[in-house]
C-alpha cells in the first residue's frame, strides 16, 4: 500500500522506471547481431581417410570398421555411416538432438580418431575430421571469372583466386573461407616411354633422383669466434631450367644423360582435374565465406566489401570480380518484412483497445506495448538471443497475447472506481485480487510455449528462440501489470458517471445502433445457460469436425525457404570422366537459362555447390561424375511451375544423366526427400533387393529418379599376374603395383618453391591417361633380374573385365543399401512413401531372413523432432494441471481448463482444414503454443463464477461481466498475428492460422462449454449434497 502510494503522489519515480525501461530496450536492441536465421550448432561431419590402391572391401575392414568401432565409444552419437570407396573411406557422423555442448562432443570425436590412427595401416592417411565447413551455410560467395575473347591461363586465375582467398580469410570476424574449383597448378614431367625403355630406370627412380637433388633449405652452420655463419648447397630446383639439367645418369666417358633428354617439362593444370567452376559460362575460381557468429553481418559485410572493391581495383583486365550470393540481402529483406507487421501488429492491437476499452483505458494498455519491447530487449543481451526471423516473429506472436495481462488489470480497476474506491484503492484491491489468477494464467499460457524451447535437435534450435520471445514478452507483460501499469491506470481512469453500474461491457457512449446488443447479448446467455447439456453439444461441434477432417489434411512437415535461389544436380555413370561431366553440365546450364525467369546459373563440378541456405547438403566431394548448378532468378521467388517445366526439359533432352531440380527447403539437411533402407550381409543380395525396390518406387506417381548408395560401379580392368614369370623377372606383385601406379598416377617428387607458392612436380609417363587395354599392358616394367632391364606389364600378366563394387555403405555397423528417391516439386513425400509402403505390400516385397529395413529421408526428421515435442509437451501438460489445480483448489475445474484445451487443439485443426494449409512442424509447434494460451478466457471464466458464488451473485450475471476482457484479449490476439497471416509468405501462416483459430474458438468455448461445465458440476454436487446432509 505503502508503494502504490508513493509511486502514484510521486510521479518521479514512475517516469525514473519508465525511462530505464525504454534506454534498457533501446541498448539492447542496437547492440544484438541480426541474421537472417538462429544460430544452429553443427550436428553432422565426417571423417575422411585415404588407403592408396585399397579395394572397397579392404578400405571396409581395415579402416572404416576400426573408425566405427572407435567413435561408437565417443557417446552422444545418434548414427554413423561409411561409405568405403576404392581408396577413401568416409565415415559420416550425427550427434544426437540432446547433446547441448556440440564443441565438446566434437573433441571427444577428435580424440578417439587420434586413438584409432595406430591401428589403422601403415600406407593410411591420419583420419581428418569434416565437420562445419561443409554443414554451415556461407555468408557471402563471390567469385573471380574469365572474361574477354581469350581463355585465362589456369595458373593465373588460380593465383588470383589465393590472393583473394587469402585476404578475405583476415576479415575481422570471418570464420572461415572455402575455395571451389581453383585450378590445381604443377610442374608436368612427362617421360617419353621409347626413352626410359631404351635406359631402363623407373618414374620412381626420376622421381627419387629429383628429391635427392632438392637440399630444400639450410644445411648446417659454420660456428666460429662467436659468429654462425649458415651453409647452404647451391643449385636447389627452383625453376624449370634447372629441372631439365637435372642428371639422371654418368658414365666414364663423361656421357651425361639429363633429364630435359627423356622428359618435357611444363607447367599446366593438374590431370586428370578434379574439380572445376563456371561462372556466366566462363571458367571460374569460387570463394565462400562464412561470418563469425558472434558478429552482425552489417558491419562484416561493410568489411568484406571495403576488401573486395580494394583487390577489384587491382586485378587484370582478363578477369572480373563477381558476387554471386550476400546473405545480407535476405537478412535485411527478412528483418525489414517482419519490423513491419510487428508495427502493424500493434496499430492493429492499439486501435481495438481504443475501440473496445475507449481512450483513457487504451493508454495504460497499449503502454504496456514498447515497455514490454524494451524489457525484452533488454533481456536479450544477457541471454544471448539475437534478432533474426524467428525471435522478432516472436514478438510479433506476442503482441496479441501480451496485452492480455494490461487489460485484465485495468479493467479491474475501473470496476472498482466505479465502485466508489479511490485511485490508490483500487489499485491495491485490484493487485491483490489479479496476482494468483494472472499468475496462473501467465504460467499455463508461459508452459505451452516451453516445448518449443526443449525440443532440442536442428528443428528446436531453429524454432526455440521464437519460442523465447514469447515467453520473455508474457513475463514482461505480467511484471508490467503488477508494478507500472496499474499507477498509469490510476492516474488515466476516471469513476463512470453511473456508480452503480458494476461491469461496464462497452464503451459508454453506445450509439442507437449498438444499443440493443448487450440486452440482447444477455438474454441469450441467460437462456443457453437453462440448457447446459445443449450448451455442451453445441459448443463442441466445431472442435469435433476439426479431429474429424484431421486426417484429411495434407502433411508438409518443413515449408519451402522463400529465396529467389533454386538448385540442380547432374549425375553421370560412375566412371564417367571430369570433361563428359562439364559438357553435360554445360548443357542443362543452356536449358535453364532458356527461360527468363533465370537471370544466372553457376556450376560446379567433381563436388558440391556452397551452401546458399542451411538446409542444403553437400556430401558429394571429389566425384568427376557429378555438377550441381545454382540458379538465380530475377523473381522474389521459386514458383512451382517452374521447376516442373524445367526438370521435365532436362530428364526429356539429358537422357543419359540423372537431373534433380530442387527448392530449397527449412528444415534440416535430407540428402533425399525419402530413403528406404535395406540392411544385411550379403552385398550381392542387397544389391538385388535394392533394384527391386528402385523398380517399385518408379511405380508410384511422382517419383522422378531413384538411386542406390550400393553402387555397382561398371567394369573394372583386373590384371592376374603369371607367377613364375613374374618371380623369373624378379619382380613381387607389391612392386609391379608400384610400378603401375607410378607409371599410370604419376609420382609427385617435390614442390618447387615460387615465392610463396608451392608447386609440385609430377613425374608421369606420356599418355598415361590412356584407358585401351592394350595400352596399358604395354607399359613398361624394369625387372632387376640379370641386370635391369625393361618387360613389358604383358608379358607378366594377363587381362580380364570384371565388375567392380564402387561403394560399400554400412550404417550403425550393418551393411546397407539405401534407395534415396527424388519426387516432383510440390509433391508431399509423406504422401509419396505412404504409396510407396502400400505398393511394398500389394506387391508382397520379402525381405530374407537375416535382412531389415526402415525408412530415412525427411520421415525419419519429422519422426525426431514430433517425438521430441510430444514428449516435452506431455510433461508440460502434467505441470499445467498441477497449476491449475493448485490455483482453482479442485480436481474438477482443472479438468474443465483442460477440455477446453483439448477443444482448442481441434479448432486449430478445423482452422487448417477450411483454410486449406497442411499440417507441419510450424502448425504442430503453433498448436503447442496455442493449448496454453486457449485456456486463459476459461480462467478468467472459472475464476468470475467461482467468485459469483462467493459473492452471491448469478452466474449469468459473472460470465456477462467477464465478457468485454474476453472479447478484447480474443481480438487483440488475433490483430496481432493478423499481419503473419497476411504478409507471412509460406513459412508463418500455418502457425498462425491454428493460433488465430484456437483462439477464436476458445473464446465461444469459454463462453458457453466452461459456464454449462461449471453449472452441472455445481448441479451435480448440490445434489450430492442433498443427498448426504
Amino acid at each position: 500500500m505503502t508503494m502504490i502510494r508513493r509511486a502514484y503522489e510521486d510521479p518521479r519515480l514512475l517516469i525514473l522506471a519508465i525511462v530505464l525501461v525504454i534506454v534498457g530496450g533501446l541498448a539492447g536492441f542496437v547492440s544484438r547481431a541480426s541474421r537472417e536465421d538462429p544460430q544452429s550448432q553443427v550436428r553432422w561431419g565426417y571423417v575422411t581417410t585415404s588407403l592408396p590402391g585399397a579395394e572397397p572391401l579392404e578400405v571396409e575392414s581395415l579402416i572404416s570398421e576400426p573408425i566405427e568401432r572407435a567413435l561408437r565409444e565417443a557417446g552422444t552419437i545418434r548414427s554413423i555411416e561409411s561409405a568405403s570407396l576404392r581408396g577413401v573411406s568416409l565415415v559420416f557422423i550425427r550427434l544426437t538432438d540432446e547433446v547441448t555442448d556440440v564443441a565438446e562432443s566434437w573433441t571427444r570425436i577428435q580424440d578417439k580418431l587420434s586413438e584409432v590412427q595406430g591401428q589403422l595401416p601403415a600406407r593410411a592417411s591420419v583420419p581428418v575430421l569434416v565437420d562445419e565447413r561443409r554443414w554451415g551455410s556461407h555468408t557471402e560467395i563471390v567469385a573471380l571469372r574469365e572474361q574477354g575473347d581469350l581463355p585465362v591461363a589456369p595458373a593465373v586465375l588460380a593465383r588470383w583466386a589465393k590472393e583473394l582467398n587469402n585476404r578475405l580469410s583476415f576479415v575481422r570476424g570471418t570464420r572461415f573461407t572455402e575455395t571451389f574449383g581453383i585450378p590445381g597448378e604443377e610442374i608436368q614431367v612427362t617421360i617419353d616411354e621409347d626413352s626410359i625403355a631404351a635406359t631402363n630406370i623407373t618414374v620412381q627412380e626420376i622421381s627419387s633422383r629429383i628429391q635427392a637433388r632438392d637440399s630444400e633449405g639450410l644445411d648446417s652452420t659454420s660456428q666460429a669466434r662467436g659468429h654462425a655463419l649458415p651453409v647452404s648447397l647451391a643449385g636447389d630446383i627452383d625453376d624449370m631450367d634447372r629441372l631439365r639439367d637435372l642428371i639422371l645418369r654418368g658414365d666414364d666417358d663423361d656421357r651425361l644423360l639429363r633429364l630435359g633428354d627423356i622428359a618435357s617439362i611444363q607447367r599446366g593444370e593438374h590431370q586428370p582435374r578434379d574439380q572445376s567452376a563456371f561462372v556466366q559460362g566462363r571458367r571460374a575460381a569460387v570463394i565462400a565465406t562464412r561470418m563469425d557468429e558472434d558478429y552482425g553481418i552489417d558491419a562484416w559485410t561493410r568489411r568484406q566489401q571495403a576488401v573486395l572493391d580494394e583487390f577489384k581495383a587491382s586485378l587484370p583486365a582478363e578477369l572480373a570480380l563477381v558476387q554471386l550470393f550476400s546473405q545480407k540481402r535476405y537478412t535485411d529483406q527478412r528483418a525489414a518484412s517482419l519490423y513491419e507487421s510487428l508495427a502493424l501488429g500493434m496499430l492493429l492491437v492499439i486501435c481495438v483497445i481504443c475501440l473496445m476499452m475507449g481512450w483513457r483505458a487504451a493508454i495504460p494498455i497499449c503502454a504496456a506495448l514498447p515497455l514490454t519491447l524494451g524489457l525484452v530487449f533488454f533481456l536479450m543481451v544477457p541471454f544471448g538471443i539475437t534478432l533474426h526471423q524467428m525471435s522478432i516473429a516472436g514478438l510479433v506472436l506476442a503482441l496479441g497475447m501480451l496485452i492480455d495481462n494490461p487489460i485484465i488489470v485495468v479493467d479491474d480497476i475501473q470496476r472498482r472506481l466505479n465502485e466508489g474506491h479511490g485511485a490508490v484503492e483500487a489499485c491495491r484491491r485490484s493487485i491483490r485480487r489479479l496476482t494468483t489468477p494472472l499468475l496462473g494464467s501467465n504460467i499455463t499460457t508461459i508452459l505451452g510455449f516451453v516445448p518449443i524451447v526443449l525440443i532440442g535437435g536442428p528443428t528446436g534450435e531453429f524454432m526455440e528462440e521464437m519460442g523465447w520471445s514469447v515467453i520473455a514478452c508474457l513475463a514482461g507483460s505480467l511484471l508490467l501489470s503488477l508494478t507500472i501499469i496499474p499507477i498509469l491506470a490510476a492516474w488515466c481512469l476516471r469513476p463512470a458517471s453511473d456508480p452503480d453500474q458494476q461491469t461496464p461491457l462497452y464503451v459508454k457512449r453506445r450509439t442507437r445502433r449498438t444499443a440493443w446488443v448487450q440486452p440482447t447479448y444477455f438474454r441469450i446467455l441467460t437462456l443457453a445457460l437453462r440448457f447446459p447439456l445443449l450448451l455442451l453439444a453445441l459448443s463442441m461441434a466445431f472442435p469435433v469436425l476439426g479431429f474429424v477432417t484431421a486426417g484429411t489434411l495434407k502433411e508438409q512437415f518443413f515449408p519451402l525457404a522463400e529465396r529467389d535461389h533454386f538448385h540442380f544436380s547432374v549425375r553421370l555413370p560412375t566412371l564417367a570422366s571430369i570433361e563428359q561431366t562439364e559438357h553435360v553440365a554445360m548443357q542443362a546450364r543452356e536449358i535453364v537459362l532458356q527461360h527468363p525467369e533465370v537471370e544466372a546459373v553457376a556450376l560446379f563440378v567433381g563436388n558440391s555447390a556452397p551452401k546458399l541456405h542451411y538446409s542444403m547438403v553437400a556430401m558429394e566431394d571429389k566425384r568427376p561424375n557429378y555438377a550441381q548448378g545454382l540458379v538465380q532468378l530475377n523473381t522474389s521467388g521459386v514458383s512451382v511451375k517452374l521447376i516442373r517445366q524445367i526438370q521435365q526439359e532436362l530428364d526429356s533432352q539429358l537422357r543419359d544423366a540423372q537431373c534433380i531440380v530442387s527448392m530449397i527447403e527449412q528444415g534440416p539437411p535430407a540428402p533425399a526427400a525419402i530413403e528406404f533402407r535395406l540392411y544385411g550381409p550379403s552385398l550381392q543380395r542387397l544389391s538385388e533387393l535394392g533394384q527391386q525396390a528402385q523398380e517399385l518406387l518408379m511405380e508410384v506417381p511422382g517419383v522422378l529418379h531413384t538411386r542406390a548408395s550400393l553402387d555397382p560401379g561398371g567394369p573394372l580392368f583386373g590384371l592376374e599376374i603369371d607367377q613364375h614369370e613374374a618371380e623369373r623377372s624378379g619382380l613381387s606383385d607389391e612392386v609391379i603395383s608400384r610400378q603401375l601406379r607410378d607409371s599410370l598416377d604419376g609420382v609427385v617428387a617435390t614442390n618447387l618453391s615460387e615465392e610463396i607458392e608451392e608447386v609440385p612436380v609430377r613425374v608421369r609417363l606420356a599418355n598415361s591417361h590412356a584407358s585401351d587395354p592394350e595400352r596399358v599392358l604395354s607399359l613398361p616394367l624394369v625387372s632387376t633380374a640379370a641386370g635391369p632391364h625393361n618387360m613389358p606389364l604383358g608379358s607378366v600378366a594377363k587381362w580380364q573385365i570384371d565388375q567392380q563394387i564402387f561403394s560399400i555403405y554400412r550404417r550403425n555397423s550393418a551393411r546397407c543399401n539405401i534407395i534415396s528417391a527424388y519426387v516432383q516439386a510440390d509433391l508431399l513425400p509423406i504422401e509419396v512413401e505412404h504409396q510407396f509402403q502400400q505398393l511394398l505390400d500389394a506387391k508382397q516385397f520379402q525381405l530374407p531372413p537375416g535382412y531389415r529395413s526402415d525408412f530415412g529421408g525427411i520421415s525419419a526428421e519429422r519422426d525426431s523432432a514430433v517425438g521430441n515435442l510430444v514428449l516435452y509437451s506431455t510433461i508440460v501438460a502434467a505441470l499445467m494441471i498441477a497449476v491449475l489445480v493448485i490455483t482453482f483448489s479442485s480436481f474438477r475445474m482443472a479438468a474443465i481448463i483442460l477440455g477446453v484445451a483439448i477443444l482448442a487443439v481441434g479448432m486449430g485443426l478445423a482452422s487448417l482444414w477450411i483454410f486449406g494449409y497442411p499440417i507441419g512442424i510450424v502448425a504442430i509447434i503453433g498448436i503447442a503454443g496455442m493449448m496454453g494460451l486457449a485456456v486463459n478466457d476459461s480462467i478468467v471464466i472459472l475464476s468470475e463464477c467461482q467468485n459469483a458464488g462467493d459473492a452471491g451473485h448469478s452466474m449469468e450475471r459473472s460470465v456477462y461481466g467477464a465478457t468485454r476482457h474476453v472479447l478484447t484479449t480474443t481480438v487483440t490476439t488475433v490483430a496481432g498475428v493478423l499481419p503473419l497471416v497476411l504478409r507471412g509468405g509460406v513459412f508463418w501462416p500455418p502457425m498462425m492460422i491454428v493460433i488465430a483459430g484456437g483462439v477464436v474458438g476458445a473464446t465461444v468455448i469459454a463462453l458457453g462449454f466452461t459456464p454449462a461445465c461449471y453449472k452441472l458440476l455445481k448441479s451435480g454436487r448440490t445434489t450430492s449434497d442433498r443427498k448426504h446432509p
